[in-house]
């Protein structure tokens, strides 16, 4: 039964599957734990005198579409022969170890102080267009013209729970909220190796699952941004602790418990390599979607790595394996500082990303280049001319490109630079530098391509250009927002290609690849308060599979309710 129509053919793309860097590269098996699932109807009186009472059950499963149980055998060393042994009774259909997968960790290029606060440019929130370019790669701009946000929709997300108190995800848990439902199945000490504790409360301590929330379903705010489908309700399941790794018999009880709580789309941003459709989650999910219900899961960030790398569950028949395509914007968010020409009492705003180190507290200073053409890649990467100042009296400005930042540093500081600025050579906004190993540095950071480029043009008329830079600490910031006309609309490098060890199975994903802000749970590094804030991540928002052979999957929900809508543009 399929539940959903086109709002169900939207939400399959969200798989939020996140740039998690080398996804899945840390999987490993958890020493003498192991999945055995259990014949329909058998008893399994037989099974538990077996073991001996030599185990501990790590979880049950008593699900409609998956019976069994995962056990950890007291006894490591002879935990592989009683598993076979047990695999042999009548009552048990299928028996794999257990394995764990690591917590996605997001590629996210700093351009911003974390925890600051962000004065934004608001958008019109009345404005019922929708002009954010990941949305209007993936046509979620068209739905939105026709009234479609999800409503009515129920979107569970597997991962480390959501932060639900964060005002753009509702504010609370429970019925009449955003997040209105789902479970926490592990517990905070979990780590994917001990027992699991599981409770009621799916609160995010990691942030990771409330990053995804926010890309399926933010609500309105200050900054004006939503997610792709504000109208859904959102389902919590964590599966990770405050810390570790999650193990795959508790992510097949995840899916499982949002199936029979009715989820309408289930999604994850978890996984690692596997070929094979047989892996006991991808099985689990699969299930899940014969059933109806759409499964996104991301398909990792392992494109190095070349074909025949899949990763599992994303791997299972017919669930939905997510890559990521760029997006065809940049979305920088940085730092206000002001600059003046010529000791005027004009100050002019610009944006900067405050690099390693950072004490760019009350600096006002002069800028300095020593190269006046900002065409040339390898400006300060040599040895400067023997009539260069004393460097400690100005911010020294050289353009990105040819040899490394620290390099370049070294090159200022051995006249005495303090401070160090680099402007971009791409259209990229400004990304953090680290220099924290060049004796002298005191500060350093990045400025967008145009900002440099003006400043070396003022410079080389002979005008003076003063630099009064902020260190992020006034929560002040500016979005600049600059078009990808290098890789928009390409296949990110790092996504995975496919396809399976099976020759029958899927090999295309399309997706998108967007910065986007996001509600995220964040830890303040100087102590251990909780916060959340708003940050920019680079972030794969949704997608549409393409099948070979008889792998249709949702091809029908596109014939019969898509006509034309999700055409390419």
């Amino acid at each position: 039964m399929v539940r959903l129509g086109l709002t169900a053919l939207l939400f399959a793309g969200l798989s939020t599957a996140v740039q998690d860097t080398e996804q899945g590269t840390a999987v490993t098996h958890v020493p003498g734990a192991y999945i055995f699932e259990f014949e329909e109807n058998h008893d399994t009186a037989k099974f538990y005198r077996t073991a001996d009472d030599k185990y501990t059950t790590r979880v049950k499963f008593d699900y409609d579409l998956f019976k069994g149980v995962s056990i950890q055998f007291d006894d490591v060393s002879t935990a592989e022969d009683m598993a076979a042994k047990m695999a042999a009774l009548p009552a048990v259909r299928n028996m794999r170890p257990v394995k764990v997968y690591s917590i996605p960790k997001p590629r996210i290029e700093w351009t911003a102080t974390p925890g600051m606060k962000a004065p934004l440019k608001k958008r019109d929130l009345n404005d019922t267009a929708d002009t954010f370019s990941p949305h209007v790669q993936v046509q979620v701009d068209k739905l939105r013209e026709k009234g479609i946000t999800g409503h009515g929709i129920k979107v569970a997300v597997v991962d480390t729970g959501i932060d639900y108190k964060h005002p753009a995800l509702g504010g609370c848990f429970g019925p009449d909220c955003l997040v209105s439902f789902g479970t926490d199945l592990v517990g905070d000490k979990y780590d994917g190796f001990n027992a699991v504790y599981p409770d009621d409360d799916p609160m995010d301590c990691q942030g990771h699952g409330s990053h995804v929330a926010g890309i399926v379903a933010a609500q309105e705010n200050e900054y004006g941004f939503t997610g792709a489908a504000p109208g859904v309700t959102l389902g919590a399941y964590r599966v990770f602790g405050c810390s570790g790794e999650a193990g795959n018999d508790v992510l097949i009880a995840a899916f499982n418990q949002a199936y029979q709580d009715g989820a309408d789309i289930i999604t994850a941003s978890i996984g690692g390599p596997s070929g094979w459709s047989e892996e006991p989650w991808a099985v689990a999910v699969s299930r899940i979607v014969e059933k109806g219900v759409p499964c996104t899961v991301s398909a990792s960030n392992s494109g190095d790595v070349g074909m025949f790398y899949a990763s599992t569950a994303a791997n299972g028949n017919k669930v939905m394996a997510i890559a990521s395509y760029d997006n065809s914007d940049y979305v920088p968010l940085l730092n206000i500082s002001h600059y003046t020409v010529d000791n005027s009492s004009k100050k002019i705003d610009f944006g900067s990303t405050a690099g390693s180190p950072a004490a760019w507290g009350n600096v006002t200073l002069p800028l300095w280049a020593p190269n006046l053409d900002p065409t040339t890649p390898n400006g300060g990467c040599d040895a400067y001319p023997a009539d260069t100042p004393d460097l400690s009296k100005y911010i020294v400005l050289v353009r990105r490109g040819s040899c490394t930042f620290v390099q370049k540093a070294q090159s200022a500081a051995k006249h005495g630079a303090k401070y160090f600025l680099v402007y971009n050579n791409a259209a990229s906004g400004a990304s953090a530098i680290d220099v924290s190993t060049v004796e002298g540095i005191v500060a350093a950071g990045m400025v967008p391509a145009k900002t440099g480029t003006k400043w070396v043009e003022l410079l080389k008329a002979g005008s003076t250009v003063t630099l009064e830079m902020s260190d992020g600490s006034d929560g002040k910031v500016i979005l600049e927002e600059s078009k990808n006309n290098v890789t928009g609309g390409a296949v990110s490098t790092y996504s995975s290609w496919g396809p399976t060890g099976c020759p029958t199975t899927k090999l295309l994903d399309l997706v998108v690849g967007h910065p986007d802000f996001t509600p995220e749970l964040a830890c303040d590094k100087s102590s251990s308060k909780r916060h959340s804030y708003k940050k920019l991540c680079h972030i794969p928002l949704a997608g549409v599979r393409q099948y070979l052979g008889h792998e249709q999957g949702f091809q029908p929900i596109i014939e019969s309710q898509a006509q034309g809508t999700l055409s390419p543009t």
